[in-house]
């Protein structure tokens, strides 16, 4: 009989996303320590690739379906499948990753199925939107919910768990950071030449690039005309966009409107986040909320100088990578500065930054071991 622990991990889907690549070190990490399962909850979005990802160390994936007329129905619905799955299987530890205070049905209906260990870990930091969705008073009302049935509350910086737990509980919160696999981005030029080669670039164009959903939060349509703005001095600059989600359409529609066809690339998905991290020159992330987000932390473990929104936690900054710019400000302001920051960064040694990451305790394996000590309740 295995002496490993049993962990479900509970999210909505599997995707090109900063969670899922966390989550996957956390498997890959711990695989002779844990086993893992997943419940989805929305799982006709996930990625196929990811799933596969993740099944060929063992884990089973369960995706549970529900629906409803309205929100009370939905949530009335998803607690019931999740309680008759959790009456068919066995757990030492429920994991909830989230950023919706409403998940804490999860939580609830894991500790009456008598789950001993439930964690509820904050990813994101949506302060800066949310309210006008909800009012106020229901959503201290959720997060007290969470606090109540939770017996262990995580975040993966103080931002996320700013939003997530109420202010009484924070002392509660384990700050437990993102971490990556540092050997996968320490810098090499001859990726880069292949990968610029790809693209059809030159080697003196300038190339911006993003990566994430194409969602609202990440502000892609902000990005599109602030590089339509740098065009005006940097004609030949180039814009690389990957990822995929709601706002795909929109987006080709407005680089259409503004003549930018032959100006931006985007890749809806790939597993050579690497290589094009190589190949940029700067890595521009006007989102207009974040947790922790991990492509920015891949993006400096390469060198890259990024040029980001104000609002964006600094507990991640790699020294002299990180330039700021007011999420209010024109698209000009945006473009000028990326000008000068790619000018500036222009003949640097960027293998020189993938030190930093373990320094500031980012990396997989330190990740990987605070969360299974987490598991074991210390």
């Amino acid at each position: 009989m295995s002496d490993k622990l049993k962990v479900l991990l509970i999210r909505g889907m599997l995707y090109y996303d900063g969670v899922t690549s966390v989550e996957y070190e956390w498997i890959k990490t711990l695989h002779d320590r844990v086993d893992y399962d997943y419940v989805l909850l929305d799982p006709d979005k996930s990625v196929p690739e990811k799933e596969a990802a993740v099944e060929a160390f063992g884990v089973h994936v369960y995706p549970l379906r529900y629906s409803g007329r309205n929100s009370f129905e939905s949530h009335r619905n998803r607690v019931a499948v999740v309680d008759q799955f959790l009456k068919k299987h066995h757990y030492d530890v429920v994991h909830i990753d989230t950023d919706l205070p409403s998940r804490y049905d999860m939580a609830k209906v894991a500790r009456e199925n008598g789950v001993k260990r439930v964690i509820v870990h904050s990813h994101n930091a949506m302060q800066h939107l949310h309210g006008i969705q909800k009012l106020p008073g229901f959503v201290t009302y959720e997060r007290k919910q969470i606090a109540r049935y939770a017996t262990d509350l995580a975040a993966c910086s103080k931002e996320a768990a700013a939003w997530l737990f109420n202010p009484k509980d924070q002392g509660r919160v384990q700050i437990i950071h993102n971490g990556i696999n540092r050997d996968r981005y320490v810098f090499a030029e001859e990726k880069r030449q292949a990968t610029r080669e790809e693209l059809g670039l030159t080697a003196d164009q300038l190339l911006l690039g993003n990566i994430g959903r194409l969602a609202d939060q990440k502000n892609q349509l902000f990005l599109v005309d602030i590089f339509n703005e740098l065009v005006k001095s940097k004609p030949q600059a180039h814009l690389l966009l990957i990822g995929n989600g709601e706002r795909e359409a929109d987006l080709r529609a407005k680089i259409k409107d503004l003549g930018l066809e032959e100006k931006v690339t985007m890749i809806l998905s790939t597993d050579k986040i690497p290589d094009y991290l190589f190949a940029m020159d700067a890595f521009v992330m006007p989102s207009l909320y974040e947790g922790l987000p991990v492509t920015l932390l891949e993006a400096q473990t390469t060198g890259l100088p990024c040029v980001i929104s104000d609002v964006i936690s600094s507990e991640m900054d790699f020294e002299g990578l990180i330039f700021r710019e007011d999420l209010q400000a024109e698209p000009a302001a945006w473009a000028k500065l990326i000008a000068q920051v790619a000018s500036q960064a222009s003949g640097q040694d960027r293998r020189q930054y993938a030190s930093q990451l373990t320094k500031l305790g980012y990396d997989k394996q330190e990740s990987a071991e605070q969360v299974y000590q987490m598991y074991l309740g210390k």
